[in-house]
């Protein structure tokens, strides 16, 4: 009995939509984070989009686009220069994306930056699942009260957090082998 209750909770768990925002200002991913943060998408459910975004204006950041967009993250340039920009586009994209059905079950969001906060309790009042991942020396407080100790987690922990969890890529190998190249 016990075999049922889990495998209908593995089943429940992987037929959940997964979205993946990436705030290039915030937290710049390497390929090897970008690849890791995907399997742990991919381990919570179906992961319907990757998407980074970011400032073109920096050329760090389209560097760290550039590597991403090669292991399947869609970048977002946005263009104003105004102050939170990105933060705005991603949180008017997320909203976008949450009102039309099907809507995902969970959000796995790269940025440690409070300006967040609103989105989040929006985001869970709507009975959404949402998981942070932040830079230590950016995470906000305010996200950590807001989601969680289980469900935020510092980039720098990536590796540890998905130990085992390459299997599961569709390609573990070659995805690899991009982000070993990418990174070199």
């Amino acid at each position: 009995m016990a075999d049922n209750h889990r495998t209908t909770a593995q089943q429940k768990s992987q037929s959940q939509r997964v979205f993946l925002l990436s705030d290039g200002e915030n937290v710049q991913l390497n390929p090897k984070q970008g690849e890791l943060v995907v399997a742990f998408a991919q381990s919570k459910g179906c992961l319907d989009c990757q998407i980074h975004y970011y400032n073109p204006q920096h050329k760090n950041q389209v560097s760290a686009t550039n590597q991403l967009e090669k292991i399947g993250f869609q970048g977002v340039p946005v263009r104003n220069s105004g102050k939170n920009s990105v933060d705005k586009q991603l949180v008017f994209d997320c909203i976008k994306r949450v009102a039309i059905k099907p809507s995902p079950d969970k959000i796995i969001l790269v940025s440690g930056d409070r300006d967040f906060a609103g989105l989040i309790a929006v985001l869970m009042a709507l009975g959404k699942t949402v998981i942070v991942f932040a830079r230590r020396e950016s995470a906000s407080k305010k996200l950590i009260k807001l989601v969680g100790e289980d469900n935020f987690h510092y980039v720098d922990e990536l590796s540890s957090l998905c130990a085992g969890l390459k299997a599961k890529l569709k390609n573990p190998k070659q995805l690899s082998i991009e982000a070993d190249k990418l990174s070199a």
